[in-house]
């Protein structure tokens, strides 16, 4: 039996892939060694998997946010290794969670659109180029949060149109100037703060606000990302994540504009990874 999972910071996605082919699956609590410890970690699968038996598993590929560093990789790798008794482990972070479940085994360029933004250039293999990633505070351009940011800032320095402003403060009675800087500044996560506000860009991007904060902002994404790879050209582009997915008739369009062709677009990357590794040993 193959085990298979996507992790963020706040959900994994399992997949058990058995020896007849049937799949069953699971969702669980995120996994993100830079936020939880080792033993918080075993903790967490003890009760995430209380009513599993995991005997006839061969094999692990485990994808996840922060699991680009060697240490992280190690990290996942032991606390799996005590639990699931395996000794076929595989930890690779979620860049090349999406490039496996977009492009399988060949050549592309794909692009993280979700809370944060990533890109990278797939060879069909490896991970070839990668964009610099500076995180919501200095980058992120395209993202939930970066969207919802600037839908937040247009709000807050009243530069909604009235029938939006209003249709804002019905949904977020509780956002005001003291409330909003407080959550920026003060708690944790602002990232996940910011990007709650891209769901109403997205339901009225027809209003000329928003969708030029969006457009624009995918522009600016495709400027800091995949127009600076060599292969930009000549290789179709593909997305993962809930921003990319939901508002791909906006990005189609901004593709379009800059001569590029679009790939596919999926919201969550388990299916194409199970698909990846089910042909692997077929």
């Amino acid at each position: 039996m193959q085990l298979i999972a996507d992790s963020g910071s706040s959900k994994t996605d399992w997949r058990f892939l058995n020896k007849d082919n049937s799949i069953e699956q699971l969702k669980t609590s995120g996994i993100n060694p830079y936020l939880i410890s080792e033993k918080e970690l075993f903790e967490s699968l003890s009760a995430d998997f209380k009513d599993k038996s995991f005997q006839d598993i061969n094999e692990i590929n485990f994808y996840g946010a922060g699991c680009g560093h060697i240490k992280n990789k190690e990290k996942i790798k032991s606390v799996f290794k005590d639990f699931f008794k395996c000794d076929q482990i595989f930890v690779e972070d979620d860049m090349l969670a999406a490039a496996r479940a977009c492009c399988g085994n060949d050549e592309g360029i794909v692009c993280i659109l979700g809370t944060g933004a990533n890109a990278c250039h797939y060879d069909g293999a490896t991970i070839t180029e990668r964009m610099i990633s500076l995180g919501y505070a200095l980058g992120d351009e395209g993202s939930g949060a970066y969207i919802g940011k600037l839908t937040l800032k247009a709000f807050l320095e009243n530069e909604m149109p009235d029938k939006m402003a209003k249709k804002f403060s019905a949904e977020f009675p509780e956002i005001n100037l003291e409330y909003g800087l407080e959550q920026i500044y003060q708690k944790p996560y602002p990232n996940r703060f910011f990007a709650q506000f891209f769901q109403f860009a997205l339901l009225h991007q027809k209003e000329k606000l928003f969708f030029e904060l969006i457009s624009d902002a995918f522009q600016l994404f495709l400027e800091k990302s995949v127009l600076k790879f060599k292969q930009h050209q000549n290789l179709p582009i593909h997305f993962v994540g809930g921003v990319g997915f939901n508002a791909n008739s906006i990005m189609r369009m901004v593709l379009t504009k800059n001569n590029l062709t679009a790939g596919n677009f999926i919201e969550s990357p388990i299916a194409g990874l199970t698909l990846y590794h089910k042909n692997q040993h077929s």
